[in-house]
């Protein structure tokens, strides 16, 4: 007993395929870079007003104090480069002292290696992201795969 099948309209189906993975792309990037911009705008928020004369020490544990708003007007999203299947870029500080801020340090010796504790802005930026990153993400893939 013999069988035949018919299908019809596999070239459209495969366009359609590969139209998606376009859309999907395009939203993926778009993630990325409005994603990253979430994150430094968070993380910006995380900076109080020095309210003290020099050498600035306030207590303001855990946030770190703006005086000039240099570190905090450093942060941005920078390099989005394709990877593999995906999109990377890298949010962060572009003042020298940033990382110093974030994590403390602990040094000997007179200024500038003595010890200081951390002001974490980037950390609690991220975490405080999380919830607007979950709704971008669903609100660009979910235009992307309706389109």
């Amino acid at each position: 007993m013999a069988s035949e099948v018919h299908v019809d309209g596999i070239s459209n189906f495969d366009k359609a395929l590969e139209d998606l993975k376009i859309k999907v792309e395009g939203a993926s990037k778009s993630f990325v870079m409005l994603g990253g911009q979430v994150i430094a705008d968070k993380a910006k928020a995380e900076f109080v007003g020095g309210t003290m004369p020099p050498p600035w020490q306030g207590p303001n544990f855990p946030h770190p104090t703006m005086h000039s708003g240099f570190l905090r007007n450093s942060i941005r999203v920078d390099a989005v480069v394709k990877t593999g299947a995906g999109w990377m870029s890298t949010t962060g500080p572009h003042s020298v002292y940033g990382r110093r801020i974030e994590l403390g340090y602990t040094g000997t010796g007179s200024f500038p290696y003595y010890t200081t504790r951390p002001f974490p802005y980037l950390k609690p930026g991220l975490e405080k992201s999380k919830s607007a990153l979950e709704d971008l993400f669903q609100r660009l893939v979910t235009t992307a795969q309706e389109a």
